[in-house]
């Protein structure tokens, strides 16, 4: 029993194959056992699926099919050994024993074997790692980038597999396996010169050195033919081996050095091997997914790993654990030094860190060279035949660390640093390790371990956690501050920590905390970034764009990009993806403390009036009518940029990712007073509350509804009270959405014609569902009368939607359906109100009050299928909901269970918190 994905992707079942169904969801299960036990997000997901642009109802296509992975790890009895498909927020994760799936045991086996002292026990492990493969890697998926990237990355593995059992056959001498495992993986990759290379040494071992000469220049003309390249120097030093007769060692000497034959002994400066290593941290937790990159990192072809992360993070302790964890592996010594790039005090001179080093390798002082380079290569000359690990702490910058590695290919590199060091990336092929503040359950257990008998308040613990967040330095504090103050609770501890004025000072001891962590990582900036720095801590979200931050700062665009890169390559930001980027707590708070040229209302004003403007130009995209688009305060200064979009899905994602920011401006503008932005910038909200209602979006209308009352803005009352009666009616608050929408329609009619006549709609509904047919049809006949005064384009479809549903009343159900027919082709092209979908919705819960049921289901489903298309969720719950009041009409329990069952699903994307 197993899930596969080195060859076909599949899951073997006890009982046989277990049947998957369509590409997608293969492809869909690939990036979850790919990640797993990570969860992943629904927009990545996205991008595996659909090699273009993902459709607007890609969330409920990934659901379906989530949906149907669950019921099969079910049927096929898999949740019995621990498999579990769970859903967190708007991602998915994929739990099971590593021992279920076949490329982590291909990865656990290639480990093994090159911890193995005997090459023939390295050999066995290896053969039984490259038996796993059934084929090439992720069959039968969609080619999207994403998935193509990760096969090709698994097929790497395997290459590099096959080289090194190949090298691990030179030193066992069984050469003529070496030539029977290359010769067919040479042909499907001609142009591979390591592994051409390893061929041609096999071939010369085995006495064939006329075929060995014939497969370098074969190699040599394709490489001419396909890339205009010459062979690269491994292929050539092969190339001059057969020429000279010889059968050099080759790239097989660091396999033999790992795997000595026998009667040799790898060659030592010292007979013990060193252990530099400080002692491993106490109440160390969590960072499974951290330990294991760095066991993936450190096992690559250029064996070095860059643990990069915020001030006080935790990045050594996590090195220093997986140190002692790994310590076996590296039989040849373990080295460790404080670069003290970040400390406060000098930075350690790579000259006296290689001092250090080569003591420690039992070279004797005086013969310890003086010259820095001549000390680098004296190291690596005397650890490149070892199985040596090195850990370089508090990197300060790439030319600090690159003297200091040792290059051996058995010898493995942690470096540590606040920086990204993206030099040793670029130069030596480091890997990154990134390590993030820790997630709430995680520092809420860190902070229990730490706590002890103290932890009982478990609420306590957890706001404390969130308090600190997540950042395990100012977990230890906290806990350190509580231990010493025998009286204190927890609760205590959280009330205390909530006062945002002294939560750093809190979070200090001694000569340690949090705050001389970030001036350590702050005094490394120039002024400019400093000053973005700041203008971020004032600003009024965690998170933030380019086109933000300039508006923070009071910059060029192109300069905020560039600075909010640095601040992120310093970890003083974190990017949250493409052009987006998130400031922590603990940092915010930081940066509202550096020294500012101005005071902060005026950074708060330069944002509220940034995202005025970036809404104002989403919305012109949204509406190309302009019938809707909130005119801007007069008098707007002239800011930095804003985004453009494409068009309206464009522009319905922006809304989608920055509603947390709309919503903060919102209240920002209420704090400077100013109540005519207010009420403009929630006015402006109106996609994201018809598209994504929620009842979070209450609180920021309610106080922009009272600063237009509060100034006699006619315009802004009418707006709000629009908007805010549309929210009541998607959220099923009938009663109150009543009052608003009937005071809504006098102020909107002589501004904003074709939104009073959504309102009377939206009006006839709240009336429909209490039971006041006569005030329905007054609302539908307004609503028409009105659209044909301003000669608007959706008058037609509001004439035919008043008639349908006064036939309806009349009991004339076949002039209803003519009438719904004719309502729903002349809805307009341009329409973005999600017309249709109401037509068919409002019809379809006519006909079932009217007794026709089965009439009632047919447009009923017919609202669905168009609200799915339309991306209107809320209303898809509405009218599956409807859809199983009539199935249990009609005596059908299975058809309302579904029906129930899908809006349930549906509805708890929406519960989802803003």
């Amino acid at each position: 029993m197993e899930f596969q994905l080195l060859g076909a992707v599949a899951i073997n079942g006890g009982a046989g194959p277990v049947p998957l169904g369509p590409a997608k969801r293969r492809s869909l299960l690939a990036m979850l056992l790919l990640r797993a036990p990570a969860a992943v997000s629904v927009d990545t997901l996205a991008e595996a699926l659909w090699e273009d642009e993902p459709p607007r109802h890609a969330r409920t296509v990934i659901q379906g099919h989530v949906s149907r992975l669950r019921a099969l790890i079910s049927e096929a009895g898999l949740d019995a050994y621990g498999v579990e498909l769970t859903t967190h927020g708007r991602a998915y994760a994929l739990r099971l024993p590593e021992t279920l799936l076949d490329a982590r045991r291909f990865e656990d086996l290639v480990a093994l074997a090159r911890r193995q002292h005997e090459p023939a026990d390295a050999a066995l492990m290896l053969r039984e790692a490259l038996a796993l493969w059934q084929g090439p890697a992720l069959g039968g998926i969609n080619g999207t980038a994403p998935l193509l990237a990760a096969a090709n990355a698994l097929e790497e593995g395997r290459l590099a597999t096959v080289e090194q059992l190949a090298a691990t056959y030179a030193v066992l001498g069984e050469h003529h396996r070496a030539v029977a495992l290359l010769g067919q993986e040479a042909a499907a990759h001609p142009l591979r010169e390591p592994l051409i290379a390893a061929l041609i040494r096999a071939l010369n071992r085995t006495g064939r050195q006329s075929d060995a000469l014939e497969q370098y220049h074969r190699t040599r003309e394709e490489l001419a033919d396909a890339m205009g390249v010459d062979p690269g120097p491994v292929l050539r030093e092969a190339y001059e081996e057969v020429l000279e007769g010889t059968a050099g060692a080759g790239r097989e000497e660091g396999l033999a050095a790992h795997h000595p034959a026998p009667g040799r002994t790898p060659v030592r400066a010292a007979e013990a091997a060193p252990d530099l290593l400080p002692r491993p941290p106490r109440g160390f937790h969590g960072r499974a997914a951290e330990l294991a990159a760095l066991t993936t990192a450190t096992g690559a072809e250029a064996p070095i790993a860059l643990v990069a992360g915020p001030a006080g993070v935790g990045k050594t302790s996590l090195a220093v654990q997986w140190a002692h964890a790994h310590a076996d592996a590296y039989p040849d010594g373990r080295l460790f030094a404080d670069l003290r790039g970040h400390s406060g005090t000098d930075p350690a001179r790579p000259a006296d860190v290689l001092g250090d080093f080569l003591l420690a390798l039992g070279v004797r002082a005086q013969a310890v060279p003086d010259s820095p380079d001549a000390a680098a290569a004296l190291f690596r000359s005397l650890v490149k035949e070892r199985r040596l690990l090195v850990v370089l702490d508090n990197a300060k910058d790439s030319a600090q660390v690159r003297p200091l590695l040792p290059g051996g290919p058995d010898c493995a590199t942690v470096v540590t640093s606040r920086t990204r060091l993206d030099a040793v990336i670029a130069s030596d092929c480091a890997t990154p390790v990134p390590i993030e503040v820790l997630g709430e359950d995680d520092a809420s257990l860190l902070l229990a371990e730490a706590l002890g008998p103290d932890a009982s308040d478990e609420r306590a613990v957890r706001e404390v956690a969130r308090l600190c967040d997540g950042l395990p330095l100012a977990l230890r504090i906290a806990a350190a501050r509580l231990k010493g103050r025998r009286h204190w609770t927890v609760g205590d501890l959280a009330v205390e920590l909530a006062d945002e004025r002294s939560r750093l000072a809190l979070l200090s001891a001694e000569d340690t905390g949090v705050e001389t962590a970030l001036r350590a990582s702050v005094a490394c900036l120039d002024a400019a970034d400093a000053a973005l720095l700041g203008a971020l801590g004032h600003s009024f979200t965690r998170q933030s764009d380019a086109y933000a931050a300039a508006a923070a700062a009071g910059i060029g665009l192109a300069e905020a990009r560039a600075g909010l890169d640095r601040l992120a390559s310093a970890h003083l930001v974190q990017e949250a993806g493409p052009d987006r980027y998130s400031l922590h707590d603990l940092v915010r708070l930081y940066a509202r403390g550096l020294p500012r040229a101005e005071a902060a209302d005026a950074v708060t004003r330069r944002v509220v009036d940034h995202w005025l403007r970036a809404q104002h130009a989403a919305v012109d995209v949204f509406d190309p009518t302009g019938s809707r688009t909130v005119p801007l305060p007069e008098g707007l200064a002239p800011g930095p940029p804003v985004p453009r979009f494409a068009d309206g899905d464009a522009v319905f994602g922006w809304f989608l990712k920055e509603q947390e920011s709309l919503m903060a401006a919102v209240s920002a503008a209420a704090r400077l007073g100013d109540e005519d932005r207010t009420w403009r910038l929630a006015a402006l909200l109106w996609p994201l509350v018809h598209g994504r209602p929620h009842p979070g979006w209450q609180q920021p209308l309610h106080t922009a509804l009272a600063a237009a009352e509060r100034i006699d803005s006619t315009e802004g009352i009418g707006w709000l009270r629009a908007v805010t009666g549309m929210l009541f009616v998607e959220t099923g608050q009938f009663a109150r959405a009543e009052t608003l929408l009937a005071g809504a329609v006098a102020p909107l009619r002589s501004f904003a014609p074709e939104v009073s006549c959504q309102v009377l709609v939206l009006l006839a509904i709240a009336r429909h569902r209490h039971g006041d047919p006569v005030g329905v049809l007054d609302a539908l006949a307004d609503a028409a009368r009105d659209a044909r005064t301003a000669d608007h384009p959706i008058a037609v479809t509001l004439e035919h939607y008043h008639a349908a549903h006064v036939a309806l009343a009349q009991g004339d159900f076949a002039a209803a359906a003519e009438q719904t027919a004719r309502c729903v082709d002349a809805v307009p092209e341009n329409e973005i109100v999600g017309w249709r979908p109401l037509i068919w919705e409002s019809y379809g819960i006519a006909l079932h009050d009217s007794g026709l049921h089965q009439e009632a289901r047919e447009a009923l489903l017919a609202a669905v299928a168009a609200n799915e298309e339309e991306d209107l969720p809320a209303r898809t719950v509405r009218a599956l909901t409807r859809l199983g009041e009539v199935a249990a009409v009609l005596d059908e329990p299975h058809s309302e269970a579904a029906y129930l069952a899908k809006a349930e699903q549906v509805e708890k994307t929406l519960a989802q918190p803003l």
